[in-house]
């Protein structure tokens, strides 16, 4: 199963479909699971450029995203099998530019802690 989430992951045309904030993808070059593969996704005012740094099939994407703001970050995906589907696990790490790293270590801190007990 994990090659099917793959194919639907890695289109770059396909982003739409499953990410949030209805993004528009613009001026795609390359196949999405190859590096050096870049598109630029919109959402209202911002605009960000993704490249494809590494891909290995169907199991591992990495990429780097330059977004508004000055804001990167880099997201490892990896995709595993399951009893009834696949798993997709992201790990993502921000790099905010200098001066802008307090809005999210400020974003970080209002976030609600979970109910106890």
């Amino acid at each position: 199963m994990p090659e099917e989430v793959w194919r639907v992951y890695v289109d770059p045309s396909r982003i739409p479909e499953w990410q949030t904030g209805s993004p528009v993808i613009e001026d795609v070059r390359g196949a999405g699971d190859r590096p050096g593969t870049t598109y630029t996704s919109k959402r209202g005012p911002g605009v960000a450029q993704t490249t494809v740094l590494e891909a290995e099939r169907p199991r591992r994407l990495v990429t780097r995203t330059q977004a508004y703001l000055g804001l990167k970050f880099d997201v490892v995906s990896r995709l595993e099998p399951e009893a009834d589907g696949t798993q997709l696990e992201l790990h993502a790490e921000t790099h905010w530019p200098r001066g802008l790293g307090m809005l999210g270590k400020t974003r970080r801190a209002r976030r609600p802690e979970p109910p106890r007990g």
